[in-house]
């Protein structure tokens, strides 16, 4: 028979399948999330490159008006300059200022500090002596000419008393004396207000910035500041290292937003201009993209999964399908199987036809039971399968043919067996039973059973009912009728006397066959298992039997021929001590009194045995009858004037084979016969 398939392999054909969906539903979404991936990070590479290339722009235009602005504040001081080593304090910077020459607009004021630092010339009134010597714009040019215009951090104008940028130049006579310094003064909302233009955002900064790090300018959104410091801004690391103009991202040294910035250093000036344009406003358009992209993915991702789902149920119901149809295969395979092996164990034959009546299936133990040669019957119809068997019964069978034995089944009865006796090989007795079926496959089926031994056991239990009966009945009738005459009719005590003592032995007979009945059926039954086997001395036992053997009246005591050492076995006593007397008995019942029985021990090494031979010279047995003195209740003599229950060598036959040992008997008529009980030495029975 097959191992059951474990559920591994049962559910092996689903799980490859449900494992490649749902590796196709993760793929399918792993693409649908990169794509939404990639398209966002693209959308945020193209506007951030978009805002670049804006920024970038605006920061040229930036840098332009600066530098405008720059040269514009320089040609004013360079002028201014000029005329006053021309005329020196004559100098009128107000005059200039009506006449246009100084565009009042963009610059504040302008003025002279002497070379002590005094501010002695102004567009604008001097209401008081100013000392500017502290000024950074100032003191950078005191020191040597640089030739360069310096552009100071936002300070507080003294003079004017509003925030502004200082523009510098040293004033330098012809042979190089330090004569003083012009300056201008700038409002940086001059350049905030340029940068109100441009469109940045709220968190939006525009700025200029020195290459110190301070901011001359600067616009958050709506918010001016001056002179915000950024040292530590990535802007000027890129500067210092050649890089004049670039873009960047990264969060504000001053106030940590995160921006997109562009820068561009001006040529010939420590100023850069910057612009930077807050990520989360660059970036607003961008996200609602993203977010409307990822709904979509989550949408296309909720729709597979949904598809997944119903698509593992369906597989789920496939397979539950698949599981019973194979559970239901196995089944039948099981039962094939069974049935094969039933078949082939059981020692019944099979003969199965299809429903064209033809011979499809023949077990192995069919042609054993029927003929010795190897038939092929296969293929055969009905009629020819009945001929073959009709060929091979005894004449005056019961069994005439499958046909008429189909015809013989009642309408509500599927099995009805003949009995059919079979000539070879040897004489056997087959019980046929014939079972109809309604398949597509199987039209009926021929079963044959061996019964030649219930046969036989059926014949031996109804004769040995048959005898036991007959046994009984004899003693019982003379008991029965001994005891009415002593209830009916008035004897004399003489009488009664002789008739109990005949009811008595009756009884004691009917004892005796009943204990001999009991001893045997509980002998067969224990087999054995009561038995005390000893060592003993089957010299000595033989011995004590034959001294407690109380032989016919007139009978000679049995001669003995022993051995004159001790002759050891392993034996029950009790057991073997039974069996000796019973053939001792049989020996004086059928032997004439004035032939003396003889009893001989022979050692048997060859055979590894004893052998007790009992040795009468009665009226001995022909062979037949020789083969069934040990079955039940037979008696040589049937005409019953020898007493007995026919039970005694059956006795002796099971307690002489629970010895391991055996019976032969060997008689000739009227010679007398010699029953050997053999039993196995010692050595034999520890070999056993």
């Amino acid at each position: 028979m097959k191992a059951p398939i474990s559920n591994r392999h049962n559910h092996a054909p689903y799980l490859r399948p449900l494992l490649l969906l749902w590796l196709a539903t993760a793929v399918l979404l792993g693409l649908a999330w990169l794509h939404v991936h990639l398209l966002s990070e693209e959308g945020r590479t193209k506007e951030l490159a978009s805002a670049e290339r804006d920024l970038a722009n605006l920061t040229r235009v930036s840098q332009e008006h600066a530098e405008r602005t720059l040269r514009s504040a320089d040609q004013v001081i360079r002028f201014v300059q000029a005329r006053y080593l021309e005329i020196g304090a004559r100098l009128d910077l107000a005059a200039l200022s009506s006449q246009g020459v100084i565009n009042t607009e963009i610059f504040n004021q302008v003025g002279i500090i002497d070379p002590q630092g005094i501010y002695i010339l102004s567009n604008l009134p001097i209401k008081s002596r100013l000392d500017l010597s502290d000024r950074e714009h100032f003191k950078v040019h005191v020191a040597a000419d640089t030739g360069e215009l310096f552009v100071s951090k936002p300070v507080l104008g003294r003079a004017s008393g509003k925030w502004s940028v200082q523009l510098s130049r040293r004033i330098s006579r012809a042979n190089g004396e330090f004569a003083g310094v012009v300056v201008v003064s700038i409002d940086p909302g001059y350049f905030t207000r340029f940068y109100n233009e441009l469109q940045l955002g709220s968190g939006g900064v525009m700025a200029l910035y020195g290459l110190d790090g301070v901011a001359r300018a600067r616009k958050i959104g709506r918010k001016e500041e001056f002179g915000t410091e950024a040292a530590n801004s990535p802007m000027l690391t890129r500067i210092a290292m050649g890089q004049l103009s670039a873009s960047y991202s990264a969060a504000s040294v001053v106030d940590g937003v995160e921006r997109l910035y562009h820068y561009r250093k001006l040529p010939h000036y420590q100023l850069v201009v910057l612009n930077g344009v807050d990520m989360k406003y660059l970036l607003s358009n961008h996200r609602q993209a993203e977010r409307a992209l990822w709904l979509q993915a989550v949408i296309l991702s909720l729709l597979l999964l949904a598809l997944a789902m119903v698509l593992t149920r369906h597989l789920q119901r496939i397979n539950q399908y698949m599981i019973g149809r194979q559970a239901a295969q196995r089944q039948i395979e099981e039962r094939n199987e069974q049935l094969t092996a039933i078949f082939s164990m059981s020692p019944d034959a099979f003969v199965s036809f299809d429903t064209t009546r033809h011979i499809t299936y023949i077990s192995s133990t069919f042609l054993p039971m029927i003929a010795r040669a190897n038939v092929q019957l296969e293929g055969l119809s009905e009629q020819e399968f009945s001929n073959w068997l009709l060929r091979h019964c005894e004449p005056g069978s019961s069994f005439t043919g499958i046909a008429d034995l189909r015809a013989q089944v009642p309408a509500q009865q599927t099995d009805l067996p003949c009995l059919m006796e079979i000539r070879q090989p040897g004489k056997r007795i087959l019980q046929l039973s014939l079972r109809t079926s309604e398949s597509s496959t199987v039209s009926q089926l021929l079963h044959f059973r061996d019964v030649t031994r219930e046969t036989e056991i059926d014949h031996m239990k109804s004769e040995f009912l048959s005898t036991a009966a007959h046994e009984l009945r004899t003693p019982m009738a003379s008991i029965s009728g001994f005891a009415e005459v002593l209830m009916t009719q008035t004897l004399t005590p003489e009488e009664v006397s002789e008739f109990l003592q005949i009811i008595h032995a009756r009884s004691q007979m009917m004892a005796g066959i009943l204990n001999e009945l009991l001893d045997l059926a509980r002998i067969e039954a224990r087999r054995g298992k009561d038995f005390l086997y000893a060592r003993l001395d089957l010299r000595d036992l033989v011995v004590q039997t034959v001294e407690s053997f109380l032989p016919l009246p007139g009978s000679a005591r049995p001669q003995l021929n022993l051995p004159a050492q001790a002759q050891w076995v392993m034996a029950d006593a009790q057991k073997l001590q039974r069996a000796i007397l019973n053939v001792l008995s049989n020996a004086y019942k059928y032997s004439d009194a004035k032939h003396p029985v003889r009893v001989e021990l022979i050692h048997q090494p060859e055979l590894g045995q004893f052998r007790l031979d009992i040795i009468d010279q009665g009226i001995g047995m022909t062979p037949e009858q020789v083969a069934r003195v040990c079955e039940r209740f037979y008696r040589a003599d049937a005409s019953g004037k020898v007493p007995g229950t026919g039970l005694g060598m059956s006795i002796v036959k099971e307690i002489m084979t629970l010895h391991r040992g055996n019976v032969s008997i060997r008689s000739q008529i009227g010679q007398g016969t010699c029953v050997s009980l053999c039993l196995p030495t010692i050595d034999e029975v520890n070999l056993l």
